[in-house]
């Protein structure tokens, strides 16, 4: 078992290793060695500038679970989704849905790596707890990309549905992951959608990295 600092808020920490480790991660060295930043770190507090004003005891309190499947109709999906022309990807619970997806996605490719898989994702430039808390936890990174010389004709809309849980003490803890890889001379418009499903309370943790890839320059001879 991954080691927990021994502080008042080691039980939120406790309670989400039962995830990570319900996920597999310690089989994952990518996601093990998120975990062990974010163990490194542990929460921020009133004492950190950028947290000041952002009491975390409340969160912190809770018991953080996985969510129970939830089947959500495409009228539900387009209830809460932004009326809007764009080629629509559409998570649930922090899991990719085919089914409530479009099929459609123009020159944008997609492409989803299970938990399991190797990962060789970009560092992040200002690590926090919450971001290794992300990569540790969310189960599956969505791969897309936009060939060389490729103009995405419609932005890609990213809905992120979340729902609550009713049980006292407890709540719904999902995380997104998505690589976006933009290739030479492409040109690409991503808009990020978080909605809840229901009134109840979640935690839900999401990053998006981009690699934007340029044109090589040859000096003249």
């Amino acid at each position: 078992m991954a080691g927990f600092p021994t502080n008042n808020n080691s039980r939120a920490l406790q309670t989400l290793y039962s995830l990570f480790e319900a996920h597999g991660g310690e089989q994952s060295a990518y996601a093990l060695a998120h975990w062990q930043q974010a163990l490194r770190l542990g929460w921020p507090t009133r004492k950190h500038e950028n947290w000041k004003y952002t009491p975390l005891e409340g969160l912190l309190e809770r018991q953080f679970v996985a969510p129970i499947v939830s089947d959500i109709t495409a009228a539900q999906r387009d209830a809460l989704a932004l009326d809007i022309d764009a080629y629509r990807l559409v998570f649930v619970d922090g899991r990719y849905s085919a089914q409530l997806s479009d099929a459609d996605l123009g020159d944008y490719q997609f492409e989803v790596a299970s938990y399991a898989s190797p990962q060789t994702l970009p560092e992040p430039i200002q690590p926090e707890i919450f971001l290794h808390l992300t990569e540790s936890l969310a189960q599956e990174t969505s791969l897309i990309r936009l060939p060389a010389g490729k103009v995405g004709v419609r932005p890609l809309y990213l809905l992120h549905i979340s729902s609550g849980r009713g049980e006292a003490g407890e709540i719904n803890t999902v995380h997104h992951r998505h690589h976006l890889d933009i290739a030479r001379g492409a040109q690409a418009s991503v808009i990020e959608h978080y909605v809840s499903l229901n009134e109840r309370a979640h935690f839900t943790g999401a990053r998006l990295d981009g690699q934007r890839r340029r044109q090589r320059r040859t000096a003249a001879q």
